[in-house]
């Protein structure tokens, strides 16, 4: 008998798949409205409440990844020597000579599993392109998808426990601070994201930041490609102005980057470019293919979305920005910004919002945290607290009423919103 517990689009995804294969299962989520709806549609399931199960009849369970698998909540699982998944485990279990992809980091991985999804489909090879983003990994059996190619998204959680997954190429962008409400410190949060590497994959490694450094210096082996946009790399590839530089193929070849999509201008997606490349030279995709790419890229509702610009305003919607690092990332590629940030806190240090005082005209904070970050940067950087999202825009625009240069309205909370 297996256990789903937690009904968003995984566990639902997970709930079709154990239907069709007529296997038994039990269900539960936490949210009365969630199982209630779910039973409208699926009325042969079976919802157990987690204190009521006899767990002597449960092989395994699937917890989503919203759920901490140390919460009190799963004791009982632990206690009765039951384990405990995320739908990686079983996506993994049902791979059959797919060649996956694998993408994680703190910032930009879902950016970076679209352009390389994007240019594998213009290489007119069939490709899935799911897990924490868009499809849930399982839909591509639930589908019947037969694609040769898989790029899929993992979050740290997602790989916190997956004991089958294996990967034909995985990449790991950056790592800086997150998740710190889910996680004992930092090694902890290092530890899930290094996941992405098993030994026999090609690994792909932005080395810019000190824990994906050390992390590279560990794992380093012959599969092991290091990238980089901030350093020269005599054994691998970096960005040298608008350049890709690849030593690692080849031997200092140049690969100039022209023509950039208005959705990756911003000097942090040329990570998401130099891995996207690198994927490229493994599947051996022509450049043409690539280059023709970056040049035409749509990037994805929510990341540096401009959703509205006139001569007076650029309106900006970054607010899958819910880490502090990527809010940071935004504010160097714009002036006089009128910030709205706040929602549930992760960072404790909001200071280096401080740093780009001279991009920032005023920030408006909103959210449950909005005091601890008003207290934290209102001496160095003109702020207020806000009620609400309609609010702070309301005042926003009466702030700029008078304005003759064009100002940035840019939504970046570098929080989380369960607020």
């Amino acid at each position: 008998m297996k256990y789903i517990y937690g009904l968003n689009k995984s566990g639902l995804s997970l709930v079709n798949y154990f239907l069709n294969k007529k296997e038994l299962f039990w269900v539960w989520d936490d949210n009365k409205k969630t199982r209630n709806k779910i039973l409208s549609k699926k009325k042969n399931i079976i919802f157990k409440n987690p204190q009521n199960l006899k767990y002597s009849r449960l092989t395994s369970a699937f917890i989503t990844p919203g759920l901490d698998l140390l919460d009190p909540k799963l004791i009982q699982f632990k206690k009765n020597n039951i384990k405990t998944y995320r739908d990686l485990e079983q996506y993994s279990k049902l791979l059959n000579n797919q060649k996956v992809i694998a993408i994680t980091g703190t910032n930009g991985k879902s950016t970076t599993t679209k352009l390389i999804g994007d240019i594998i489909k213009n290489s007119k090879r069939s490709c899935f392109v799911g897990g924490n983003i868009g499809n849930p990994l399982i839909d591509f059996f639930n589908q019947k998808n037969k694609s040769k190619y898989h790029v899929i998204e993992l979050s740290s959680f997602q790989l916190e426990s997956a004991p089958s997954f294996k990967s034909y190429i995985s990449i790991l962008l950056n790592i800086s601070k997150d998740h710190q409400d889910r996680y004992k410190g930092m090694n902890s949060y290092i530890k899930q994201k290094k996941k992405i590497f098993n030994s026999n994959a090609f690994k792909i490694i932005c080395i810019d930041d000190e824990h994906c450094s050390k992390i590279y210096k560990s794992i380093k082996n012959d599969n092991t490609i290091p990238i980089s946009i901030e350093k020269k790399l005599i054994k691998g590839i970096y960005i040298r102005k608008n350049d890709i530089i690849d030593n690692y193929f080849f031997k200092n070849k140049i690969i100039k980057l022209k023509n950039i999509s208005e959705s990756l201008k911003c000097n942090f997606n040329l990570q998401n470019i130099l891995a996207s490349y690198v994927v490229c030279r493994i599947l051996k995709i022509d450049s043409n293919v690539f280059l023709k790419k970056i040049k035409d890229f749509k990037g994805l509702p929510h990341r540096l979305e401009k959703v509205y610009e006139n001569k007076y305003y650029n309106v900006v919607n970054n607010s899958k920005a819910t880490n502090l690092s990527s809010t940071v990332n935004s504010l160097s590629n714009y002036k006089n910004i009128y910030l709205i940030l706040g929602g549930k806190l992760k960072d404790k240090n909001f200071l280096p919002i401080c740093e780009y005082k001279k991009n920032i005209t005023k920030c408006y904070i909103i959210g449950e945290s909005s005091k601890k970050i008003y207290g934290q940067i209102y001496k160095k950087v003109n702020s207020k607290i806000c009620l609400n999202l309609q609010n702070a825009v309301e005042d926003i625009f009466a702030d700029s009423i008078d304005n003759t240069t064009k100002s940035t309205i840019l939504l970046s909370p570098g929080c989380t919103s369960f607020d």
